[in-house]
């Protein structure tokens, strides 16, 4: 397990397009090492938010509660199997493909705009252009020697492989009411999906997308599981 989060650790230092891994006994050491690691992260934040809370250095924001408006079944249903499918085909899907990843850099932007945006008109037109904008950037990448696509792929992993952690995280301010980057404690609430995404990136780019979406399902599960049992 040591060798496993040091690994992870080297990784996070200098994020690269690595080769997939087929070692069955090298996953499990892998996976167990980042979710034990991810539990304990989340743990302390927990810890760390509720201490804010008593001294009244931010302020509580209400979550949805899919339990009151789903059921058991329903929640398990979302929290455990849409949820780690949908959000892992979009945010990590692209981890191996460099056309995808131009075109969620593109989208994700578009949509980070769009979110702080009540005008329906303007929405669609900034995820078109946004698709568009992609589109060029591909058609021109096409154009140039595969090399250079190669070196750009290379040079931009760091960037591509943080910011998508960095949307991931944000992506989920919307599981608080009246939550924004506004109020700086946003950071305390999305901290542990933001780290979720680093490790659930690094699995995907390591051993395959199959394996994002059973870490990110594991961890709902659990998550929903002490939800339950604490109340």
């Amino acid at each position: 397990m040591k060798k496993s989060l040091l690994l992870f650790y080297q990784f996070l230092k200098k994020p690269l397009f690595l080769k997939k891994q087929r070692d069955k006994k090298v996953l499990v050491k892998d996976f167990a090492a980042l979710f034990f690691l991810s539990l304990f992260f989340s743990t302390l934040l927990v810890a760390v938010f509720y201490l804010l809370l008593h001294f009244n250095l931010i302020k509580e924001h209400e979550g949805i509660d899919l339990l009151k408006q789903y059921g058991v079944l329903g929640t398990l249903a979302i929290a455990c199997l849409f949820a780690p499918l949908l959000e892992e085909l979009f945010f990590r899907w692209h981890l191996r493909d460099l056309h995808g990843s131009i075109y969620f850099v593109f989208l994700s932007m578009a949509g980070l705009i769009v979110s702080q945006i009540d005008r329906p008109l303007i929405q669609f037109g900034l995820v078109i252009g946004a698709l568009l904008l992609a589109v060029l950037v591909i058609e021109f990448l096409k154009k140039r020697r595969k090399i250079y696509a190669i070196k750009l792929w290379k040079k931009s992993y760091p960037f591509l492989f943080y910011y998508t952690a960095i949307v991931f995280g944000l992506i989920h301010l919307s599981n608080y009411e009246d939550l924004t980057i506004a109020d700086p404690s946003f950071l305390i609430y999305i901290a542990s999906q933001t780290f979720g995404g680093l490790s659930l990136g690094y699995l995907r780019i390591k051993y395959g997308l199959f394996y994002s979406i059973l870490f990110h399902a594991c961890f709902n599960l659990v998550a929903f599981s002490l939800a339950i049992a604490f109340g």
